[in-house]
């Protein structure tokens, strides 16, 4: 390493991208945003013009000329390894770093709030996935499917959730709620019919950010929308009960019926609770990341407490996943 080489991380997801410049002490000097940096299996080049836009703009703040020694970028969707690959060549082909690598996002935030060591980390944004790293260096991923086969408990799951309570109520199947009134106003639409459309045109970010007036909502007493809000956090405390299994080996809490307690029955008190099990060095530390529970999130008190429940601490201080992807990009080039 020379005095003037610089690095850079790039954290995205779903709703917003964004990039952290910085030298071999880790020390910012300069983010910017930009925007969804989720990749889609279908068309990678997209993930690609995301971070090849808001890199250069990051440099730009820190005054800092590309290409950099090394970057390492963590995206939501990377778990898909030829999509991944795909990301990456495109990447290294960009010229924004003599050396490129491409992670998931959540590796990026539990090298943030772990470094290389244990720790349990939980995203619930706009998707849903928790990722332990056990004592013994053992690594359990639950969720991270997406939006068409998981990402339950997340801001995508939620909105889309409550959009469905309103078209229930619309038929008489669901009570008619303040929740169509704050829904309707949201996506400024005049009848629940219209959301058909709505919804169609919507981005993942756009449905997700709907999440937040149904956890108000539930708040404020509405019915539907303290249904949909006590589903995800029983999906979110499944996640957390499934990476401490698969981490400790405990057994699963079977339901009344002899089966495992599903997403839909259990609620935030009802899921699976087993114990952290042998080898971790006092109570298990879990990280909460994403806009739903990280700071000021809307279930971040909810979630804390299903934490607590399950015999885990909640990590101090707020995760930064682009940092702990400038960590990567440090240690890459060694």
């Amino acid at each position: 390493m020379t005095p003037g080489d610089r690095w850079i991380g790039v954290d995205g997801g779903g709703t917003r991208s964004r990039a952290l410049v910085g030298d071999a002490d880790g020390r910012d000097l300069g983010a910017a945003d930009g925007g969804p940096g989720l990749i889609d299996p279908a068309d990678p080049g997209r993930a690609v013009r995301a971070v090849a836009d808001v890199v250069p703009r990051a440099a730009a703040v820190a005054q800092v000329a590309l290409p950099v020694k090394g970057m390492w970028a963590g995206l939501a969707g990377a778990g898909q390894e030829a999509a991944r690959a795909a990301v990456e060549a495109g990447l290294r082909d960009a010229g924004l770093a003599e050396r490129v690598a491409v992670g998931t996002d959540v590796e990026a935030a539990h090298a943030d709030a772990f470094g290389d060591g244990a720790g349990i980390l939980l995203v619930v944004g706009t998707g849903s996935v928790a990722r332990a790293v056990g004592p013994g260096g053992g690594v359990v991923t639950v969720g991270g499917w997406g939006h068409l086969l998981g990402d339950e408990g997340s801001g995508y799951r939620i909105g889309l959730d409550g959009l469905r309570g309103v078209v229930r109520a619309s038929d008489g199947r669901e009570p008619r709620t303040t929740l169509t009134r704050v829904l309707l106003q949201a996506t400024a639409e005049a009848e629940p019919r219209d959301l058909l459309g709505w919804a169609a045109r919507a981005t993942k970010g756009e449905i997700a950010a709907l999440s937040v007036l149904v956890a108000n909502a539930a708040r404020e007493g509405d019915t539907v929308a303290a249904r949909v809000i006590h589903r995800a956090l029983g999906a979110i405390r499944e996640h957390l009960v499934a990476v401490l299994e698969g981490v400790a080996g405990g057994e699963r809490v079977a339901g009344p019926d002899g089966l495992p307690a599903s997403e839909e029955a259990a609620g935030p008190e009802k899921a699976a609770a087993p114990k952290p099990g042998p080898g971790w060095d006092g109570r298990p530390a879990v990280a909460m990341v994403g806009g739903l529970i990280g700071e000021k999130g809307v279930l971040m008190e909810a979630v804390k407490g299903i934490v607590l429940d399950l015999g885990c601490d909640v990590h101090p201080g707020a995760v930064v996943p682009e940092r702990g992807a400038l960590l990567r990009a440090i240690r890459m080039t060694g």
